[in-house]
C-alpha cells in the first residue's frame, strides 16, 4: 500500500509519468480553479484517490485572474459537477511573490471560508512566508481543519499549525541534507498528526532527487522519517493513513467518477 497525501497526476502526465501504483491511497492535489474535468477525466477509478480543488497564489498572475470572488465562483462550480474532498492547495508564496501580500491573503481567505462551510479540509500552500501563514491561522475567521503541504518552515510554526489542529505533511525535500529545520519539525511533530507525499512531479526525495517525482517515492521519504524518528516505518505508514481518513473525515472518495 502506497500512501501519497499530495501529488498532481495531470503535471506528472506532462512530464511523461502515466501510472499510478494501484494500492494508492492519496490526494490529487488541485492548483486553479476549473480544472477538475481534465484532471478527473485521466485519474484511475479508484474510490481511495481523492480530489481537491482550489487556487494556489500563482493564479493571480494569471491573465484571465479577476478577483477572490470569480475564483470563489469557479470553485463552486467545479465543486457542484465534480464533488471534492478538499480545498487547495492555496496560500502564500512569497518566494515568486504572485500578485501582492493582501491578494494572496484575500485569495487564502475566501477559500477558507468555502472549506468552512462545505465542512471539507483546506490543503495549504506555503514558502519563504510563515508570518503571513501564521497570521492567517490565528485569524478568527480561519475555522477549517486542514493540511500544512510539503511543509518547509521550523518547529515554532509547526507548533502554532498543530494548535489549529492543522495535520504536517512532508515531502521528498526533508531528506535534502541542508533542510535541518523541516528534518527537526519531522523528529518532533506527534504521530497522530504526521502526513508525507511527494507533490509529484516535483520534489522527488534522495535518492531520486533530480529526477522526475512519482507516488511510489513517497517509500523512500517513509523510510527517511523512519530513520530520523527512530521509529518503525510500518507504525508511522499507518498512523499516516489514519490521519489522511481523519482530516478528511471519510474512507472513500465522493468525486464523481465520470464525466457526464
Amino acid at each position: 500500500m502506497i500512501l501519497d497525501s499530495h501529488f498532481h497526476f495531470l503535471s506528472m502526465k506532462r512530464k511523461g509519468l502515466d501510472a499510478l501504483p494501484d494500492d494508492l491511497i492519496g490526494i490529487d492535489a488541485g492548483t486553479d480553479s476549473g480544472d477538475a474535468a481534465s484532471r478527473i477525466a485521466i485519474l484511475p477509478q479508484s474510490r481511495s484517490i481523492f480530489i481537491s480543488i482550489g487556487s494556489g497564489p500563482w493564479v493571480l498572475d494569471n491573465e484571465n485572474y479577476i478577483s477572490p470572488e470569480d475564483e470563489m465562483e469557479r470553485i463552486l462550480a467545479d465543486y457542484r459537477t465534480f464533488g471534492a474532498d478538499a480545498i487547495g492547495e492555496c496560500g502564500f508564496d512569497n518566494h515568486w511573490k504572485y500578485g501582492t501580500k493582501e491578494a494572496q491573503k484575500e485569495l487564502f481567505m475566501i477559500q477558507a471560508e468555502i472549506a468552512s462551510e462545505l465542512n471539507l479540509p483546506i490543503i495549504i500552500h506555503t514558502r519563504d512566508a510563515d508570518a503571513e501563514i501564521s497570521e492567517a491561522i490565528s485569524s478568527p475567521s480561519f475555522r477549517c481543519r486542514g493540511i500544512m503541504h510539503c511543509f518547509s518552515s521550523d518547529t515554532a510554526l509547526m507548533k502554532k499549525a498543530l494548535d489549529k489542529g492543522l495535520y504536517i505533511s512532508f515531502a521528498g525535500n526533508v531528506t535534502y541534507k541542508s533542510n535541518t529545520k523541516i528534518q527537526e519539525a519531522a523528529r518532533s511533530v506527534p504521530i497522530d498528526r504526521i502526513l508525507y507525499e511527494t507533490d509529484s512531479p516535483y520534489l522527488s526525495p534522495v535518492p531520486m532527487r533530480g529526477k522526475p517525482c512519482s507516488p511510489g517515492y513517497t517509500e523512500y521519504t517513509l523510510d527517511f522519517l523512519s530513520a530520523i524518528r527512530k521509529e518503525d516505518r510500518e507504525k508511522i505508514k499507518e498512523a499516516a493513513i489514519k490521519n489522511l481518513y481523519d482530516v478528511l473525515q471519510r474512507k472513500e472518495s465522493v468525486r464523481k467518477l465520470s464525466i457526464s
